[in-house]
């Protein structure tokens, strides 16, 4: 969503993070900014370890983005591939806004794609694909804390708003399970798999994981064919359908404010289409 307020400076509050933490800025790392301006991040060094440190402006503490992070670094096992925390750090200005500061462990590998969907086919192995379906089989065993959720019913039942095709149709969701939220190419690395951006996961439809990242491959085909075929037992179903509508109405929904998602937008009313039919 975007916001009427502007996004505030995070170069100082970065750099008091640093120092709170003992992190050494590397001399060569420029500091990134986050998609709508509200974190800033950037590589760092604490004790001879390369890590990442990233701050995130808040209007107030508390809720599900600011807990995540922290909850999965505690919740989640080992056999799901992602940084480690190595600190966290927040505090208030004068101004009434609140920071959170999380430094992680730097990637072993690098970041599939700067953004969501893909420009190039994926340049991963068979492996990786093994590993990701292991840690995603992980993941969704796992339980979510109580009101944790990646969405609700609620909004699953207004997506024909955005799949107007779908008016009519029974969209209850039978079956819940514990997804990343976000498993799109920007948050997957190459060998060794990591699975980063952990502050939205939480509670969403069975199957849902796998049509994020189906999703957001569309642009890429034969990327796309693969990932059907390792999720196939999941996405070929009606439980895999309905998961699928819900990314592919997403989608629609922010094409029309955001530059990043207006590429996939005739890409997900296809399948949403062929879903109708399958």
């Amino acid at each position: 969503m975007t916001s009427s307020n502007p996004s505030p400076d995070l170069t100082g509050p970065w750099h008091r993070a640093a120092r709170e933490l003992a992190a050494t800025p590397a001399p060569e790392g420029l500091l990134r900014a986050g998609t709508g301006g509200r974190t800033l991040g950037g590589p760092v060094t604490v004790k001879d370890v390369q890590g990442w440190l990233r701050v995130m402006a808040a209007p107030r503490p508390g809720g599900k983005i600011w807990e995540g992070a922290n909850l999965a670094d505690v919740l989640l096992a080992e056999e799901i591939p992602r940084p480690a925390l190595l600190g966290e750090l927040a505090w208030n200005d004068e101004n009434g806004l609140v920071f959170q500061a999380h430094l992680w462990e730097r990637l072993q590998g690098r970041e599939l794609s700067p953004t969501p969907n893909l420009t190039a086919p994926a340049p991963v192995t068979d492996r990786w694909w093994n590993d990701l379906r292991i840690a995603l089989d992980h993941l969704h065993r796992t339980s979510a804390p109580a009101g944790r959720q990646v969405m609700t019913q609620d909004y699953i039942d207004r997506i024909p708003r955005f799949i107007p095709a779908l008016h009519g149709r029974d969209l209850t969701v039978g079956r819940w399970e514990t997804s990343h939220g976000d498993l799109h190419w920007a948050n997957l690395t190459t060998d060794p798999l990591q699975i980063i951006d952990w502050e939205g996961w939480g509670s969403a439809p069975v199957g849902y994981d796998a049509a994020v990242l189906h999703a957001y491959s569309l642009t890429e085909p034969a990327t796309a064919v693969r990932v059907r075929e390792v999720f196939a037992d999941v996405l070929d179903n009606p439980a895999g359908r309905l998961a699928q509508w819900v990314i592919c109405a997403e989608i629609i929904q922010a094409a029309d404010r955001d530059p990043l998602h207006a590429p996939l937008k005739p890409h997900v009313q296809r399948l949403a289409e062929e879903l109708l039919i399958s």
